[in-house]
């Protein structure tokens, strides 16, 4: 058994506009690499409606912390109304798609202390507890700052990316 804690509550941001979504599926793909983390697909699904495409896709990003501690993000992204248009750019017809985008980051510690001295018994479990709220934190609030950095990092790279389409496709 292991003890979730949320360090980051639904950072968000949402886009209108061009932009490519086998692209945006790349970017995320090369920042996962980058850092070296794991991602697990939870849900990707596809709708075709009147009014265009709408894509959902959630993954969760996996990183070990050290031995008892793994970070964990996990990545919603909803696509509204994705339409294909062409564009001419440069004396060239690309294919590219139009639509809406909201896209959702949080960010969780998983800690799998379940075999350790303080997991044994309710009153060890108390104890622990006591001890991390009012002495010393020794497990609840180390990798709070780590997990919380990658899920801005991720957040910032996401926005840039969509900041770039916006002007690449005018």
């Amino acid at each position: 058994m292991t003890e979730n804690k949320q360090v980051l509550y639904d950072l968000r941001t949402t886009y209108n506009g061009p932009f490519v979504v086998e692209d945006f599926y790349a970017e995320i793909d090369s920042w996962v690499k980058e850092k070296g983390f794991e991602k697990e697909h939870k849900k990707k699904m596809e709708h075709v409606t009147k009014n265009g495409k709408k894509i959902e896709w959630v993954m969760d990003i996996n990183h070990k912390l050290d031995d008892l501690h793994h970070g964990v993000i996990v990545l919603r992204v909803l696509l509204n109304d994705i339409k294909e248009v062409t564009v001419k750019k440069g004396g060239k017809k690309m294919r590219i798609n139009n639509g809406d985008v909201l896209i959702s980051i949080d960010g969780f510690i998983q800690s799998h202390i379940h075999g350790s001295f303080f997991q044994v018994k309710p009153v060890y479990y108390f104890i622990r507890a006591l001890i991390d709220k009012f002495i010393y934190n020794f497990w609840t609030d180390k990798w709070d700052g780590a997990v919380a950095g990658d899920c801005h990092e991720l957040f910032k790279r996401v926005r840039s990316f969509f900041n770039v389409q916006k002007y690449k496709y005018q």
